[in-house]
């Protein structure tokens, strides 16, 4: 824990974001809305895959093109085609959990330092905390892609802590996350880790154990304190 001024790096998906709405959108479309969770998790595998062996990972591209094959196989109520735009377009425009705001204005009154650090677009985290009106007390939106290789990578970290002009041993850093693999890249690149149980889970024993674990966002501030 530390009492002075932390830099703190939010990941942005399930984090950060509600995703639920994706589930309405694939069921609205005519497939079964637990395709939502598939897919997502489709999106990161191939990210994965495509960062271990040194190539291009784009998260939207991604995206699209694993939405149609998961839709392919269901009797959607419109074409294809708009069936995939109405999934990204949903994936696109998903907000904030209720607890984020809260959280993060918290947390900035307290001095610290917000980044969000995404393997997708940093447009996406940015619109969501501009129409929550808390963009302002962010510090930057950072995305890995153009910058560097997929989180869990330590290369992703590591950039991220050069573009907020921070570094290890002159400040207490934190990646806070929903995902234990995030919270193991994080943890193998040096910095602390905050886990976002949102879901109740068990922390997998195979990655290493987070820092410290919250519940939601605005339970956060006084854990650092």
């Amino acid at each position: 824990m530390t009492s002075t001024r932390a830099t703190l790096f939010f990941d942005v998906n399930e984090t950060l974001s509600d995703l639920s709405p994706v589930g309405d959108a694939f069921e609205t479309v005519g497939a079964a809305r637990e395709l939502a969770s598939s897919w997502f998790a489709s999106i990161l595998r191939d990210g994965f895959a495509l960062t271990a062996v040194g190539s291009e990972a784009r998260f939207l591209d991604i995206a699209a093109t694993n939405a149609r094959n998961a839709l392919s196989s269901s009797a959607l109520s419109l074409p294809i085609d708009d069936a995939v735009d109405a999934v990204i377009a949903a994936f696109s425009n998903v907000s904030l959990h209720s607890d984020v705001v809260p959280g993060i204005r918290s947390l900035h009154e307290a001095g610290h330092r917000l980044f969000t650090l995404s393997n997708g677009p940093a447009s996406n985290a940015e619109r969501m905390l501009t129409e929550a009106g808390v963009a302002d007390v962010m510090a930057g939106f950072l995305s890995v892609e153009e910058h560097s290789s997929w989180k869990p990578a330590r290369a992703s970290y590591e950039t991220a802590l050069a573009r907020a002009g921070t570094a290890l041993d002159t400040t207490a850093v934190y990646l806070v996350a929903v995902h234990p693999w995030d919270i193991h890249g994080a943890a193998a690149a040096g910095l602390s880790t905050v886990w976002v149980n949102r879901s109740g889970a068990n922390y997998p024993e195979h990655f290493t154990a987070p820092t410290m674990t919250v519940e939601q966002l605005d339970q956060l501030r006084p854990r650092l304190e």
